[in-house]
């Protein structure tokens, strides 16, 4: 029951991220529908920093600010609205560098780099083979994210909204989802002698760890 749980929550969140990115992209290619692209673009971002406020201790003062911040969105919405692309703009961006922030900090001197801690969570005490490997694999993937925040830079700035919102909404999951199968296939080649983990198991352990960063944090 709890693995359906997660499943259907994992595609769950799949959907809801595939419809912002479809109506994010029909905003950008349609004529008039700023005010759309705009809801969609801080929707997720108003709820997100909702459930956020209301699950901390602070949230008598974090909640009220959450709808000061809703009345003065609400107030600026109309050059909010002219300018929608940017606050689309600023929303992939953001997640690109906080993906990579998130990979690329565990590289620090006296960390565990984060594909470690995943294998880890799957294989348990790793050979010096398997962590030299993941910390390799956590630089790619800190390089990746980077990649992609630049490319969408060059795109934003170099080209038309429309060819934008192509790569930002349509290619970035297929780049990501791509990038994992890679990886699983080349890790094949490069530790012929470790046992395999399925790219199922790979994705637990990295729900397993995000979970427990973020309960850590709390």
């Amino acid at each position: 029951m709890a693995q359906l749980k997660r499943i259907v929550h994992g595609a769950a969140t799949l959907g809801v991220i595939a419809a912002c990115e479809l109506g994010t992209h029909y905003a950008a290619s349609t004529p008039g529908a700023e005010g759309f692209g705009l809801a969609v673009v801080l929707a997720p971002l108003l709820l997100i920093t909702l459930a956020a406020a209301a699950r901390t201790p602070r949230r008598v003062w974090l909640l009220p600010l959450w709808a000061c911040g809703c009345v003065a969105l609400w107030m600026a919405r109309a050059p909010l609205i002219r300018h929608f692309q940017w606050g689309a703009y600023f929303e992939h961006l953001s997640i690109m560098l906080i993906m990579a922030f998130m990979f690329g900090r565990t590289l620090a001197a006296g960390r565990q780099p984060l594909c470690s801690q995943f294998a880890t969570v799957i294989h348990g005490k790793l050979t010096p083979a398997v962590a030299h490997y993941t910390r390799r694999i956590t630089v790619a993937w800190t390089a990746f994210f980077l990649a992609v925040a630049s490319l969408s830079t060059l795109l934003f700035v170099a080209s038309p909204l429309v060819v934008w919102s192509t790569f930002a909404n349509y290619m970035t999951l297929p780049l990501v989802a791509a990038m994992f199968v890679g990886e699983h296939a080349w890790r094949r080649v490069a530790l012929p002698n470790v046992q395999r983990a399925s790219m199922f198991a790979a994705a637990r352990a990295y729900q397993h760890t995000m979970h427990g960063r973020a309960g850590r944090a709390q």
